[in-house]
């Protein structure tokens, strides 16, 4: 009988419920796993199958990929590189492509730098230095753990030339910084506070104390706290960013970014100030003084920042739907459907960013209160993205 359809998202929740389950089992019978992992590998991949007959490859893979890192990280076993190839061999040979050893690797990687085998854990990561920009810190952690033994006590220092192993880890932290690969490609690790996260922290601590003078160590860390939701950090590195790099427009931009999702209005605009000090006949800060004033339905602000757009030649096209904005954002309903008119009448036919703007706005105007403030939110969040984007203001 065939399975019968389920939308993904009920797929992907029944997976994690029974990745919880295995994550279970795990942590009540590991002596039983340690001592027979054939049987352990099949139970799960069988229990998968079986669960999930339609599962597509990658989504299977991945599954084992996840089983394995729990298995390790729960296991007592010490990590030998016999027994680590022993798990790493079942792993594989019960995932359905016989590739993508990567994830395998790295966990393999990390349990030999919980038991300080730093050599043996760079040859297992070495191979996957660039594909995730926390391999890159993880392999300068193992050189410059291995440093430290190597530093001289006091009385025998000659100079304050780093040791080879520490050169070492610098050189990975230049090759992370001239680089930029991605940092969110190890899904299986982004749990809040794992090792490999906070070796990645460590090593951008360490990084920014080697080269004050490098920015790319703070946009890196900035990437990483918006992928995690770590607002202290990124607070803390926004800090640091406008002290040591005050002209740098894109730490500005992140700065306000970061004060209008903290709703502190007097911060962002204490930086579109500096931004129209030190870029006055750039676009961005009049952007940010538009979009400050539409949030706090501020008027006079608003015109004044306008008058000023029209200056400096901002595109007409923008100031229209900006208009349009500030109007539904101040509950001027007639207002806003002549602006709406007015932006239908310089539109080409079949726009269907403007039958979506349409839709919304007859719920601000015509719903009811609570699909009223849902669609308000919406309306003002997709022409905020529609501005920045034409406007090539960007994160990074």
């Amino acid at each position: 009988m065939e399975e019968a359809w389920q939308p993904e998202a009920v797929q992907n929740r029944k997976l994690e419920q029974l990745k919880a389950s295995m994550y279970d089992y795990i942590e009540k019978n590991i002596e039983k796993i340690d001592s027979n992992l054939p049987v352990f590998f099949g139970h799960v991949t069988a229990t998968l199958e079986k669960s999930f007959p339609a599962l597509d490859d990658r989504a299977h893979d991945e599954f084992i990929d996840a089983v394995t890192f729990k298995f390790l990280d729960t296991t007592h076993q010490p990590p030998t590189p016999e027994f680590l190839d022993k798990v790493l061999w079942h792993a594989i040979g019960n995932k359905r492509r016989r590739k993508g050893r990567a994830t395998l690797d790295i966990i393999a990687g990390l349990k030999l730098i919980n038991a300080g085998r730093y050599t043996q854990a760079i040859e297992y990561m070495t191979k996957y230095r660039n594909y995730d920009g926390r391999i890159n810190t993880a392999i300068g952690y193992c050189y410059y753990a291995l440093s430290i033994p190597l530093v001289p006590p006091p009385s025998r220092q000659t100079g304050p030339r780093p040791n080879d192993m520490e050169l070492q880890a610098r050189e990975e932290m230049l090759t992370l910084a001239r680089t930029r690969p991605p940092l969110n490609r190890l899904k299986v690790f982004d749990i809040k506070d794992y090792q490999l996260n906070k070796i990645f922290w460590f090593m951008i601590d360490r990084a920014l104390q080697w080269f004050p003078n490098e920015p790319e160590y703070l946009r890196i860390g900035l990437k990483r706290a918006r992928i995690e939701g770590d607002n202290g950090r990124r607070s803390y590195l926004i800090r640091l960013a406008t002290e040591r790099f005050h002209d740098d427009k894109r730490f500005l931009v992140e700065a306000f970014n970061f004060r209008i999702e903290q709703r502190n209005g007097r911060g962002a605009a204490a930086v579109v100030k500096q931004m129209m000090q030190q870029y006055p006949d750039d676009l961005e800060p009049i952007y940010f003084g538009i979009k400050l004033a539409i949030m706090g339905t501020q008027p006079s602000s608003y015109y004044s920042f306008r008058k000023l757009a029209i200056l400096k030649e901002f595109p007409q096209y923008l100031l229209r739907i900006l208009d349009f904005l500030f109007a539904i954002m101040c509950d001027r309903k007639n207002e806003a459907y002549v602006c709406f008119e007015e932006i239908r009448k310089g539109s080409s036919r079949g726009n269907y960013y403007l039958t979506a703007l349409e839709y919304m706005l007859r719920d601000i105007f015509e719903g009811d209160e609570e699909r009223a403030k849902r669609a308000k939110a919406a309306i003002f969040s997709t022409i905020d993205q529609y501005c920045m984007q034409a406007l090539n203001i960007r994160h990074d």
